[in-house]
């Protein structure tokens, strides 16, 4: 019984002195979080064209899309785009079919889709590359992206206006509480992919179809970048 007697003793002594015990060291967190979006015009554009053939014979629906295609390509790189910035993305070969007087299914022809996709760092150019591709067998215009070639400053920038507007909260607070902030536990960041308003800037009137000397207008415009910040405060 007396062993049991000291022991139970050290062991009160024990949780007295422990951390977890003591009410003074038990953290006190303000989770507070702040976001920051910073803008900037594009310097870079991804095109993305294709060129669909059909025909009866299969060789033939496979040679009028390798002539186009590199036609489309000749055509690109005439206008100062380096070919290592135009590679295919996607190529399609398959036959197509009609129900014959059976209603069964029969091979009708074949059809061949190529992309390419094109990059491009002289925006003046953007217009001149649709134009190229459409007047050399082009028929598909699948996409058109403006981005950022270097988004490390946008970063950094997104990633201080966060951490600023969650500091700037926490102060308010922390002031209308009537504590103080005295230290930082947790830090959480996250940002955004550059984001660019969807916008159909390809498209021209059935006028200017007809003009062959009329250039596709193309406009980059604005794009955005956004950064979060989480933070868990320490406050007294």
């Amino acid at each position: 019984m007396e062993k049991i007697f000291v022991s139970a003793i050290f062991l009160l002594a024990f949780l007295i002195s422990s951390p977890f015990a003591s009410a003074a060291d038990v953290l006190h967190l303000m989770s507070v979080s702040g976001s920051g979006t910073v803008e900037s015009a594009p310097d870079r554009a991804s095109i993305s064209i294709g060129v669909s053939t059909y025909s009866k014979d299969a060789g033939d629906a496979q040679a009028q899309n390798a002539r186009s295609a590199q036609a489309i390509v000749n055509s690109i790189i005439a206008l100062g785009v380096e070919r290592k910035n135009i590679h295919t993305s996607d190529y399609n070969f398959y036959p197509t079919y009609k129900q014959n007087e059976k209603k069964r299914n029969e091979i009708d022809g074949y059809r061949v889709t190529n992309s390419v996709n094109v990059i491009v760092d002289d925006l003046s150019l953007v217009g001149k590359v649709i134009d190229a591709a459409l007047s050399n067998g082009a028929n598909q215009i699948n996409s058109l992206d403006f981005t950022v070639k270097d988004q490390s400053a946008l970063k950094t920038q997104a990633l201080q206006l966060a951490a600023r507007s969650a500091r700037e909260k926490a102060d308010l607070i922390a002031k209308e509480l009537g504590c103080r902030i005295i230290g930082i536990h947790r830090v959480n960041e996250s940002v955004d992919r550059i984001y660019a308003p969807q916008m159909n800037r390809m498209m021209k009137s059935m006028a200017m179809m007809e003009d062959a000397a009329v250039e596709t207008p193309v406009e980059g415009g604005t794009l955005s970048l956004s950064a979060n910040v989480s933070i868990d405060f320490i406050i007294e």
